[in-house]
């Protein structure tokens, strides 16, 4: 499946169905995949700015090295313990080496109200294993990588 052209598709579809519009595509993740509940859109943005940094240095590996800035620490803290990331999450010994957790043969749940397939928004909960989890979330960072300069909120 082509995660980013049904991001694209389903911000457009929400932009275009829901009463609160999202404004921007850090908006519409905020408030739409990351489930955060602000009805502030620049906050929503904000915090999705952050949870799409997080989600990259999960994606990639690079915790402990987004971690090192302390403000980066406190994000990652608060993101990982955020229902969008702990029940996806494993990591042994330390949450700051944390990774997507699906275990051979086991998979990760998503349900989300902002996801369409054509005119159909997807009410069922969606399964993925931890590569297609991966490049589900690699999806989510490229969708938002436009926005994603400091001075875009």
């Amino acid at each position: 499946m082509d995660y980013k052209l049904l991001l694209e598709h389903s911000y457009t579809m929400t932009a275009e169905t829901v009463e609160c519009r999202p404004e921007t595509r850090l908006e519409y993740l905020g408030d739409h995949i990351f489930d955060f509940t602000t009805y502030d859109g620049e906050m929503s943005s904000q915090f999705a700015l952050k949870a799409v940094e997080v989600c990259a240095a999960i994606n990639d590996g690079t915790t402990f090295d987004y971690i090192k800035d302390a403000e980066n620490y406190r994000w990652f803290l608060l993101m990982c313990n955020m229902p969008f990331f702990s029940d996806k999450l494993e990591w042994g010994m330390s949450i700051r080496g944390a990774w997507w957790g699906a275990m051979p043969g086991e998979q990760i749940e998503f349900q989300s109200c902002g996801l369409w397939m054509g005119d159909e928004q997807l009410t069922d909960t969606l399964k993925f294993s931890a590569d297609e989890w991966k490049k589900f979330i690699a999806a989510v960072v490229d969708f938002a990588e436009v926005e994603m300069t400091p001075n875009a909120i």
